[in-house]
């Protein structure tokens, strides 16, 4: 899957990137490029742009409307990020771990 706009471009990314910057100053995904690969790999592993995933874990209650955690949602990236961080026994953990970041910093909390 290419995504039609680069990954760094997307507006989670963004996000993460802000959270990450205001947790630990400077600019976390310029110094450590592979947590940004690492992401664009996981992308790459499930098919889905990283605005896409984040969606994907959220749903609308029927009651009221509210923006909510989809438990299924969440399931199958815990799933898939498991997958993933198989596929490198080496760098699986820091890798899996960088996405797990991007998860969190986007109000999606995952324990994988």
């Amino acid at each position: 899957m290419t995504p039609a706009v680069p990954i760094a471009a997307c507006a989670s990314v963004a996000t993460w990137r802000e959270g990450l910057r205001k947790h630990w100053g400077g600019d976390p995904l310029a110094e450590e490029p592979e947590r940004l690969e690492a992401l664009a790999d996981f992308c790459a592993f499930v098919g889905e742009g990283p605005d896409s995933i984040v969606e994907r874990c959220f749903r609308v209650r029927k009651a009221d409307g509210a923006r909510v955690l989809s438990a299924k949602g969440r399931a199958h990236y815990a799933e898939k990020i498991q997958a993933f961080r198989a596929l490198d026994p080496a760098r699986g953990a820091r890798r899996a771990a960088a996405v797990l970041s991007f998860l969190i910093h986007n109000g999606v909390f995952i324990q994988a």
